[in-house]
């Protein structure tokens, strides 16, 4: 009896000091980054080797107000896991079929006359080849289109998500907010989690949409029309929940679980793309990376779970400015939270920073006029150019050369030209292709 006793006051006092590790860190960090970033809040949710340690909201989600801990936020695209993993639910049951043609159950007017739309399976959808671009207003036309063969290669698809809903809710007759919530939402006791909006009385912990200026966007409140790409509304508790359950595959059996996470398609040539999910592979020790991101106006958020050693990370942010705070979190608690940077959201290796002149920075700093007809200001700060923009997310920039710099997380670049006793900038992808150039003013 004192042996067990003894046991459970020493699992506490280690749990004590897992959490105290994680407010110190995060309470000293998080109020800097909040004011650095103009932004409001941020939730954050650990699981460490299998059990939900730390949770907690930062800040005010709605300007002026404290942010409470069950605070509800947008999760945007992180919606197409918590998607995949209900109609995966269905397929283990026996209800449903990866690989039965969707054309059985729905076919969208846009593409009904187009013989590829009878291929269209639930894999495809959910490996994101179905062969239709994000959303269909990115085609000229504005409507549903096949850019390719349905399973010849990976092109991220909203519509892909939509049409999968479609189907579902054709052969079962209910809506996929039901069916989410019967098979995900309460066997996880995900008790704030939602598809569309929320009630009424609910509105006021809604974490609401700034710009990277801290000023609300003007949109107005979601509607009940749901979507399976998007808008999925939850706590950071409920989302740590969902990602326990994958980790410990108490959700999916293994059988369902092993192919979820086998690559489908090739994003590139390190990341790969499960059912769900983007998968990496190549972090040390042979641990697996599972990820998605969330953006939209005034939202930006990540889940990064790690299976094998049953970590993971949550971060909401209700800012356009939320990437390079998502980033610096996931760099500080991450056990080779860089190396995970680099594997999802680069296609080369991380430059080593190099340190340049402070006249070389002021040299850099002021004002341009884009070809976008919008402006960006580099402040000095350190060792690094910052960008100010109300309609361009604020980035540290990083020297990789004297005229040469790189932002976190994701992989563009800052190429700055003296021409004519005037300077200009160059945007630069990972291809070099040049995205953007601005003339200082």
């Amino acid at each position: 009896m004192r042996v067990t006793l003894f046991f459970f006051i020493l699992l506490g006092i280690i749990m004590t000091s897992c959490k105290d590790k994680y407010n110190v860190k995060l309470d000293s960090l998080i109020p800097n980054l909040l004011l650095e970033y103009k932004a409001l809040s941020v939730g954050v949710g650990i699981i460490n080797k299998g059990e939900i340690e730390f949770v907690k909201v930062y800040g005010e989600h709605q300007k002026g107000i404290k942010a409470p801990q069950n605070t509800l936020f947008n999760i945007a695209s992180i919606t197409k896991p918590v998607v995949a993993t209900t109609v995966l639910k269905l397929v283990e049951q026996g209800n449903w079929d990866l690989d039965e043609p969707l054309y059985k159950f729905y076919v969208d007017p846009d593409v009904k006359e187009d013989s590829l739309a009878r291929m269209i399976t639930t894999r495809h959808c959910l490996s994101h080849t179905t062969g239709f671009k994000n959303w269909r207003w990115d085609e000229k036309n504005g409507k549903l289109q096949f850019n390719f063969k349905p399973g010849e290669k990976f092109q991220y698809s909203g519509e892909g998500m939509e049409y999968l809903r479609r189907a579902v809710e054709s052969k079962f007759g209910i809506g996929l907010e039901k069916i989410v919530d019967s098979l995900v939402f309460k066997p996880l006791k995900m008790k704030d989690a939602t598809m569309g909006w929320i009630n009424d009385s609910d509105t006021t912990r809604f974490a609401k949409w700034y710009n990277s200026k801290g000023i609300l966007h003007q949109m107005p409140h979601k509607t009940e029309k749901i979507n399976a790409a998007d808008d999925m509304i939850l706590t950071v508790k409920d989302l740590a929940l969902f990602g326990q359950a994958i980790m410990n595959q108490t959700i999916l059996k293994k059988s369902i679980y092993d192919e979820m996470v086998k690559p489908h398609s090739a994003i590139n040539k390190k990341r790969n793309q499960g059912l769900g999910w983007v998968v990496y592979n190549e972090l040390p020790n042979d641990e697996m990376v599972l990820n998605h991101d969330g953006g939209d106006p005034g939202v930006v958020t990540t889940l990064i779970l790690l299976p094998k050693s049953e970590n993971g990370i949550i971060v909401f942010v209700n800012s356009d400015n939320g990437a390079g705070i998502t980033n610096t979190i996931t760099k500080e608690i991450m056990t080779h939270g860089i190396d995970i940077i680099e594997g999802l959201h680069w296609d080369n290796k991380i430059p080593q920073e190099i340190a340049i002149e402070d006249e070389l920075l002021s040299k850099y700093t002021g004002t341009y006029l884009t070809n976008r007809e919008f402006s960006i200001t580099f402040d000095k700060s350190g060792n690094t150019l910052v960008t100010e923009s109300d309609v361009f997310p604020k980035l540290k920039l990083y020297p990789k050369s004297n005229n040469e710099f790189f932002a976190l997380p994701y992989e563009i670049y800052f190429k700055f030209i003296e021409e004519e006793n005037n300077m200009k900038f160059q945007l630069l992808t990972s291809e070099n292709i040049v995205e953007l150039e601005g003339l200082k003013q």
